[in-house]
C-alpha cells in the first residue's frame, strides 16, 4: 500500500459501542439486525412497509422459532451430503431465492441511472392476479401459471403441440397470443382442448395420442384441385397434413432406418460429421476455435445431443431450416432449395446410413422383390405403388450396370462414413442397392409428414 494512501477515506460511522466481554461471533452478527428489528416493532404493524416486515420475519425465524432453528442447524450436515453427492455430476444446484425482497426499478427512457418507481414481482395486469396468500416467488408464479384462473398457458400449449402435428398451429402465430397475432381458425376447439389438457392434469402423452387418433388427422392428405383454390394453406382443416419434417426428424430417420441410431438416453453433446473450416473464424480465445470430430457411437447420437454453436449451425441442419440460437423460435420456416437436395444426396451420414440400409435389405432376402417391399415397410410402413416401385427398379438395373463395369467407383462409395461395411457382400451390389436406398430415403413419402 502507498505511504499516502487512505484506508479510511470513503469510510462513515454510525455509532460507536464499548462492551465489557468480548461478543461472540453470531452475536456480532445479529446486531445489526437486532437494533433495527427492536426500532421496527415500536411500529403499528399496519404501518410497517415490505422490507421491514422481511427483516422482522427473517430475524424472528432465524433467532427465535426453535423449530426453524433446529431445522438449521441440520443445513451445514445436509450441504456437506449434498457436496459429496455432486461430485460425480450428477446433481447440479441450479437456482435458489436470493435472501432479500426481489424488486426493480422503473427507468426513465430506459437509462440506467434515472429510476423513478420501485416495483416488486407481479404478473401483467390484463391476466388474473396472483391468488390471495400466494407467494412472489418461482413457486407463487408455477401455481398461477397454471391455475384454472389463467387461461393463457393451456391455450399456448395446445397450439404449439397442434403445430407439431398438423404443421400449423390454430393460432398460426404461435410466437404472438396478442392483438397484433393471427386470429384462431377454430376458436372453439382452440378452448375445448385447452380445458381438456389442463383437466387432464396437462397429460402430454395424452394430448398427442388424442391428436393423431382424430379423425381430422387420419384424412387423406391428397388435394383436389377445388379445395386447393379455396382454401391452398389447409386452414380449414379438410385434409389431412402434409408437411417437410423438420431437420431433426430427418437425420434421425435416417439413422433410425438404417439401425444406425444409438438410443443412449443422455449424456455429454457430441460432434458427428460436419465440412471442414466452419468454425475457422472463430476468435483466437474461444474454446471452440476448432472443430474435434467425435468418432464411433458418438456419431450416430440423435439429433437432440448434437453440440451447437450459436454462430456456426450444423451445415446439414441449416440447410433444413433449423433455426439459429442466438433467439428463440417457436415457429420454423419451411423452405425448397436445390441445396437441401444436395445435402440429402451427398452428406456423410446419410450416404453411409443408405449403405447400412442396403446392408439390411441384402441380409432380408435374396430377390429383389422382396428387398424392395422391406425398404417400403422400413420407411412408410406401407406398400410401393405400382409407379414407385417401377421407377426404383429401373434405377437399380441402371445402377447394377454401372458399378459392375466399374467396381473401383463402387468402393470409393461404400467407404464413405466410418461405420465398417459389410464385405461379405460384393461391392457392385451393395452400391447399387445403397444408391437405391438412398433414392428412397430423399422421396417426397419419406420426407414429408
Amino acid at each position: 500500500m502507498s505511504p499516502d494512501a487512505d484506508p479510511l477515506r470513503q469510510s462513515a460511522f454510525q455509532d460507536f459501542r464499548f462492551y465489557s466481554r468480548e461478543l461472540a461471533a453470531d452475536e456480532a452478527a445479529r446486531l445489526p439486525f437486532e437494533d433495527y428489528v427492536s426500532e421496527v416493532v415500536q411500529k403499528p404493524l399496519a404501518n410497517w412497509s415490505e422490507d421491514e416486515f422481511k427483516v422482522v420475519s427473517d430475524f424472528y425465524f432465524a433467532q427465535r422459532d426453535e423449530s426453524v432453528r433446529s431445522q438449521t442447524a441440520q443445513v451445514a450436515a445436509l450441504n456437506l451430503e449434498l457436496d459429496e453427492l455432486s461430485k460425480d455430476g450428477d446433481i447440479t444446484l441450479v437456482s435458489e431465492e436470493a435472501p432479500g425482497l426481489p424488486y426493480a426499478d422503473m427507468l426513465t427512457r430506459g437509462v440506467y441511472d434515472a429510476r423513478t418507481e420501485r416495483v416488486r414481482p407481479g404478473v401483467p395486469h390484463f391476466l388474473p392476479p396472483l391468488p390471495a396468500g400466494a407467494t412472489p416467488d418461482r413457486l407463487g408464479l408455477a401455481e398461477w401459471t397454471v391455475s384454472a384462473a389463467n387461461p393463457l398457458t393451456a391455450r399456448v400449449t395446445v397450439n404449439r403441440m397442434w403445430q407439431e402435428i398438423f404443421g400449423t398451429g390454430i393460432v398460426e402465430t404461435t410466437e404472438d397470443f396478442g392483438v397484433m397475432g393471427a386470429r384462431p381458425s377454430h376458436p372453439e376447439l382452440l378452448d375445448w382442448l385447452a380445458v381438456d389438457f389442463r383437466d387432464s392434469r396437462w397429460d402430454v402423452k395424452r394430448f398427442y395420442k388424442q391428436l393423431v387418433m382424430s379423425a381430422t388427422y387420419r384424412q387423406s392428405a391428397r388435394v383436389s384441385p377445388e379445395l386447393a383454390e379455396k382454401d391452398p394453406k389447409n386452414r380449414l382443416l379438410a385434409r389431412g397434413p402434409r408437411f417437410r419434417m423438420d431437420s431433426e426428424m430427418l437425420r434421425d430417420t435416417a439413422l433410425s432406418a438404417s439401425a444406425l441410431l444409438v438410443e443412449k438416453i443422455g449424456g455429454p453433446s457430441v460432434k458427428p460429421y460436419q465440412p471442414p473450416g466452419i468454425w475457422d473464424g472463430s476468435h483466437d480465445a474461444s474454446n471452440t476455435r476448432k472443430y474435434l470430430q467425435d468418432h464411433g457411437d458418438a456419431l450416430y447420437r440423435r439429433s437432440l445431443y448434437t453440440f451447437w454453436k450459436r454462430m456456426a449451425t450444423m451445415p446439414d441442419m441449416d440447410t433444413f431450416d433449423s433455426p439459429m440460437r442466438d433467439a428463440a423460435c417457436t415457429r420454423r420456416q419451411r423452405t425448397d432449395t436445390p441445396l437441401q437436395a444436395l445435402v440429402a444426396m451427398n452428406e456423410p451420414l446419410r450416404l453411409e446410413a443408405s449403405r447400412k440400409l442396403a446392408e439390411r435389405l441384402i441380409h432380408e432376402s435374396s430377390n429383389v422383390d422382396t428387398r424392395l417391399d422391406y425398404l417400403a415397410r422400413i420407411l412408410l410402413a406401407r406398400d410401393w405403388s405400382s409407379r414407385e416401385k417401377t421407377v426404383l427398379e429401373t434405377a437399380l438395373m441402371k445402377f447394377q450396370s454401372t458399378y459392375s463395369k466399374d467396381p473401383s467407383a463402387a468402393t470409393r462409395l461404400l467407404n464413405v462414413g466410418e461405420s465398417k461395411v459389410d464385405r461379405s457382400i460384393p461391392a457392385p451390389e451393395l452400391a447399387a442397392w445403397m444408391l437405391v436406398s438412398s433414392a428412397a430415403l430423399n422421396l417426397d413419402a419419406v420426407m414429408n409428414k
